[in-house]
Order: structure tokens, then sequence, then C-alpha cells
């Protein structure tokens, strides 16, 4: 008699009476325990929680429109009384160890100074309403501060290095934001050579004054001398030298301020020379 094949013999046999390969999935699961799916799927639910929640904290950890903030707090306490904003842009940093916390402020260029005013992200633990906190740091303007150009942590924006003597500070700059960043540069750069000719002139006018006290100092070492001429008198030339007339008359004995035409008369020793060893 002859029987029908059921579809489970169907499935389980193939071309020639021999079974058929399982797909690659159906084997793999049907070697691993349950109990390891379950786990791995509890690790992906775990991971999803996390990322949502890490989610959440940087979107309330960032403070509401910092910039803002900064540009309030920029132009009611930073800025002094008839300072001028020449350039501005908009920068954050990244700390390596809280990367997704970035704090976002500004750097401001004025016709002093330069200022980086940024807001850091409030803490999440603290009120909601609580008062922003701020980061501040000012360059005065000193050959010895430089701007240059740089890249963030991981290379991933371009930046602005400020490096002074009390050390240097990194602020990344969005690619938007980029060019306002070259014109700050170009602006801090022409008030940099400003500084470095007026350090070339007033190293001269130093060199010029030690000069000049040098010639005075060797003029006033020598003894003054005048000779007399028609219409001269003890107080004319006492007038024109600075010295009393007594101090004239004393030096070359004269008595009554009685003096001749031709007659060559002292008007100030030398001055010994200043001894300047010990």
């Amino acid at each position: 008699m002859a029987t029908t094949a059921s579809a489970a013999d169907v499935e389980t046999s193939g071309p020639g009476g021999t079974p058929p390969q399982r797909p690659l999935l159906r084997r793999v699961h049907r070697h691993i325990p349950n109990g390891v799916w379950y786990a791995l799927a509890a690790l992906g639910f775990a991971i999803l929680v996390v990322l949502i929640q890490l989610l959440l904290y940087m979107r309330r950890a960032e403070p509401r429109d910092s910039r803002a903030i900064v540009q309030r707090e920029l132009t009611t306490n930073v800025l002094q009384p008839g300072e001028q904003v020449i350039r501005s842009v908009p920068v954050f940093r990244r700390s390596p160890a809280d990367y997704f916390r970035a704090t976002r402020g500004l750097l401001v260029l004025t016709d002093r100074r330069m200022v980086y005013l940024g807001a850091p992200p409030r803490d999440i633990t603290g009120a909601s309403d609580a008062a922003p906190t701020f980061d501040q740091r000012e360059f005065r303007f000193d050959t010895l501060t430089a701007l240059e150009p740089s890249f963030a942590v991981l290379g991933l924006s371009r930046a602005l290095l400020v490096d002074s003597p009390s050390g240097a500070l990194k602020l990344a700059v969005q690619s938007g934001a980029w060019p306002h960043a070259q014109l700050l540069r170009t602006a801090w750069d022409a008030r940099h050579r400003k500084l470095e000719l007026l350090g070339t002139w007033a190293a001269r006018v130093r060199d010029a004054r030690a000069e000049l006290k040098r010639q005075l100092d060797e003029f006033m070492r020598q003894p003054v001398y005048h000779v007399v001429r028609s219409g001269d008198a003890m107080s004319s030339i006492a007038s024109w030298y600075e010295v009393p007339v007594d101090s004239i008359a004393r030096l070359n004995g004269i008595v009554n301020n009685r003096i001749r035409i031709g007659q060559r008369l002292l008007i100030r020793q030398g001055a010994a020379p200043r001894n300047t060893s010990g």
C-alpha cells in the first residue's frame, strides 16, 4: 500500500535520501543553551538602558542656552567700563576624563585683553534652578602669550591654543565658527606685532637714555670755564651757567665782582668719578 510522505519526512530527507544541511543560525542556536541567550538578551537590554540614561544625563547636564548665559555674564560682570569687544568666537572644551560633558563659552578679544568665559555643565545632583558657575581666564596683551591653531581632543574639531606663561588653554571651535576664529587670531596677531614694535622702540629709548646719562656724567666730571667777553658781568655769567655769583667769585679769587675782558673764569670744578665698586 502506497504511503504519503509527511512534512517532517520531507524536511528531514534530501536528494538521494541524505539529510539536508540546516541553516547556520539554526545550528548555532541548537548548540547554545537557552540560558546564554537569556543572558545576552539581558545584557543588550542593560546596554540600551545605559545609553538612554547617558543621553538624558547629557541633555540635563548641558546648561540651557549656555551661549546666552555666557553673553549675559560677559556684558554684566566681566567687561570693564569703557572696554570694547573687537572679536568673539563661540568655543567649547571637552575633558578626556569626561568627554561627554562639554564646557561651552566664548573667547573674546577686547581693546584691553583677551578673555575666555565658559559655562560648565550643570551638576545633575544639584538643584535645577541653581545659579550657573563660570570658568574665566584672562590673557593680557603680552609678547609671551601666543594664539595658535590646533585640534581638539581626538582631533575631531579645530581648536585655538592659547599658550601663555600661566599655562596652555585649548578651546575647540565648531567648523561653522572657524572663520570667526581666524579673524580673531588675525586681530590678536596685529596687536602682538604692535607690542613687539613697542618693545623694540622702548628698548631703543632705554639705550638712548643710558647713553645720554653716560655723556652727562662725563660732562659733569669735566671742569667748566668761561672767557670773559665785552659786556659780560658776574651776574650775567652766573645766570647763564645757573650757578651762584659767590661760587664763581670764590673759585677765581674775585673781589668786588671785578672781571676783565679775556679773563678765564672757572665756573664749576669737575666732579670726582663715582666709586661703583663694593
